[in-house]
């Protein structure tokens, strides 16, 4: 089997719901890179990834001019030698970002033929531990929700079998997080899990401060409570609070995955093999954290089947995050979440390919 061509699709999805809010940013829609592989054996296999925000014309640059050249003509079984020359052509110019964005939709579309190839789902062919993945939610926690929203969002979706629960945090003032906590922990209960997320708004001394009061809402973990790049303060959190510490969301390699485990600065592991390069290093993250008895959350899952099959094949994995579920019917044969755990897909590849009709009515350019 031999690549024969490449595409890519650049699409900006509308969301069919309120326009939502973290402490970063404010999203309406969703951006999709496509790509396409076509091979001489007949099958075709198909990647994608994604951008809160316009950005990933970069992406689509770095694959169309870059990375095709050097995929024509070759065997897509040889996909890890694949991604390492796609990595060093341009690694002067970007070693995480748009182009490890670009390469990840290439190294997805690439698992995509090898899975069909033999004719099994992405889960079945690593290799499955569970058949059936709980999730959790985060539609009803934006940080732009009133209270009164929250909370009967939260209800909403314990009724709907989810049994836990995401909320947004990093307003001005944090004591009204707190608040909109308190009031989410008291309609619920004790027995569901309440997760908070910052999505890195936070200082140090802001976050020992807020962690601590977090502790007596009984809230699960902490996410992203400070910047990225900040290993060391997430190591000094860590060890001054009680509640556990979640990383991942916009941690690009498993290199500084491993400074945030070997450091104590991370408690759950939520990496996301959209912002990795791709499924391999992905499972190599995940791998790691098993080492050292960490559990894996894989951030969220607007890629849909991706995620959900690699925790069906993942024993460190606790749970997937369902997000933008007015948004699922893109997808070529979607998953779902029943009782508070997502089906797992039976027809073979990866599961990545957008709907002919969305592919027409949002393309960009």
């Amino acid at each position: 089997m031999r690549i024969t061509g490449v595409a890519t699709t650049l699409l900006r999805v509308p969301l069919r719901q309120r326009t939502i809010t973290d402490s970063q940013s404010s999203v309406d829609a969703v951006e999709f890179l496509q790509v396409q592989l076509e091979t001489d054996a007949g099958i075709t296999g198909y990647g994608m990834n994604w951008s809160y925000t316009p950005g990933l014309r970069a992406a689509q640059v770095l694959v169309d001019e870059n990375y095709a050249p050097l995929l024509r003509g070759q065997d897509p079984l040889l996909r890890k030698e694949l991604v390492r020359r796609m990595f060093f052509s341009n690694h002067f110019v970007g070693r995480v970002g748009a182009a490890r964005v670009g390469i990840a939709a290439v190294e997805f579309a690439l698992w995509d033929l090898a899975c069909k190839s033999v004719g099994l789902p992405l889960w079945k062919y690593l290799g499955p531990c569970r058949e059936t993945v709980k999730a959790y939610s985060t539609d009803g926690g934006w940080l732009s929700w009133s209270e009164a929203d929250l909370v009967r969002d939260a209800l909403r979706l314990v009724a709907r079998g989810f049994d836990a629960v995401k909320i947004k945090l990093g307003r001005p003032d944090p004591r009204e997080d707190c608040a909109r906590v308190a009031a989410v922990r008291k309609a619920l209960g004790p027995k569901v899990r309440i997760m908070t997320d910052v999505n890195c708004a936070w200082n140090l001394a802001t976050a020992r401060a807020w962690g601590a009061k977090l502790a007596d809402l009984d809230v699960f973990w902490l996410e992203e409570p400070m910047l990225p790049e900040d290993v060391k303060g997430h190591a000094e959190l860590a060890r001054s609070i009680p509640v556990p510490i979640a990383v991942g969301e916009t941690i690009y390699t498993k290199y500084a995955f491993r400074d945030y485990i070997e450091s104590g600065a991370a408690r759950i592991v939520q990496a996301d093999a959209t912002k990795l390069l791709g499924i391999d290093e992905w499972l190599e993250v995940a791998a790691l954290a098993s080492a050292y008895n960490l559990p894996v959350v894989p951030h969220t899952n607007v890629q849909q089947k991706l995620h959900v099959q690699l925790a069906a094949a993942t024993p460190a994995v606790m749970m997937v995050e369902s997000c933008y579920e007015s948004i699922n019917d893109i997808w070529e044969e979607p998953v779902h979440v029943r009782d508070g755990h997502y089906t797992l897909p039976q027809e073979p590849g990866v599961g990545l390919q957008l709907t002919g009709a969305v592919l027409a009515e949002f393309r960009v350019g």
